[in-house]
């Protein structure tokens, strides 16, 4: 599938951040994927990553042993993200190029989907969402979280400037949240839970599709 150039592409590699960002970055970043990789039960499920980036998280599920697929609409982060996979002789058709916003499967494909702080960074939040409510299974679970719009390193742009040591945190488009913003964007779907997360930076919500949504 042949992509545009899109405003909708992060620019900024978190697994590098991850792993050579200043200790602010390294240690919220290891914080925010811990619950992604321990306390997430992806036994026997399929799942993908919408907005996988360099593969921060995608690389390490796929060693645990998960069925995992990641796409992101950036050609240069897939393309690291390959990089990393074939390094680790992990298969590299895992990383695809794809807009979230038009995901190239089936419809009922995944048991699980995983929107890990990508919702705020594209132009059309709603047609993201309703893609992933396409794709996910009946009863199959949508696991979001998005920028909580009262922290102050979400609202101040100099503290997340200060804090990272980036002089530019302006990703497109980068839009806080709060709860109910959230939820409206899953009309229909059964809410399993709902909270704060990642030093209360994040909303967290996990949503499962109805059967009735698959018809």
């Amino acid at each position: 599938m042949k992509l545009k150039n899109s405003k909708d592409g992060f620019g900024y590699d978190l697994d590098k951040a991850l792993k050579e960002g200043n200790i602010f970055e390294r240690v919220f970043h290891s914080y925010r994927i811990f619950p992604w990789l321990n306390r997430v039960d992806y036994s026997g499920k399929k799942v993908l990553d919408v907005g996988c980036n360099t593969g921060i998280l995608l690389i390490p599920l796929l060693e645990k042993g998960v069925d995992i697929t990641g796409v992101d609409i950036s050609r240069s982060d897939i393309a690291k993200a390959k990089k990393k996979l074939r390094e680790k002789n992990l298969p590299i058709e895992r990383a695809v190029v794809a807009a979230a916003k038009k995901l190239p499967f089936d419809s009922n494909t995944f048991d699980m989907i995983i929107l890990s702080d990508i919702l705020e960074h594209v132009s059309q939040p709603d047609l993201v969402a309703k893609e992933a409510l396409r794709v996910v299974k009946p009863k199959g679970s949508i696991l979001a979280t998005v920028p909580n719009e009262t922290h102050p390193v979400v609202k101040f742009t100099w503290l997340r400037k200060a804090l990272t040591g980036r002089k530019n945190v302006d990703e497109y488009p980068d839009i806080p949240y709060n709860l109910e913003k959230l939820v409206k964007l899953f009309p229909g779907v059964e809410i399993v839970k709902c909270k704060l997360a990642g030093l209360w930076v994040q909303l967290f919500c996990v949503f499962k599709k109805t059967s009735k949504q698959s018809r």
